[in-house]
């Protein structure tokens, strides 16, 4: 948390100071084949211990 701090001016928190970045370091995209059907996956329990 200390160095995040220490380093905060990296971060962008508007969208004008995003002016000049190339749009392709911003985003992210998914590589998802489109010929697939999602599948819906198992809920994951927990031991009540936890």
């Amino acid at each position: 948390v200390k160095f995040l701090r220490a380093n905060k001016e990296v971060f962008a928190w508007e969208p004008k100071q995003l002016v000049g970045v190339p749009r392709g370091v911003i985003e992210h995209h998914l590589r998802v084949c489109p010929n697939v059907r999602p599948l819906k996956q198992k809920a994951r329990r927990q031991s009540t211990e936890k």
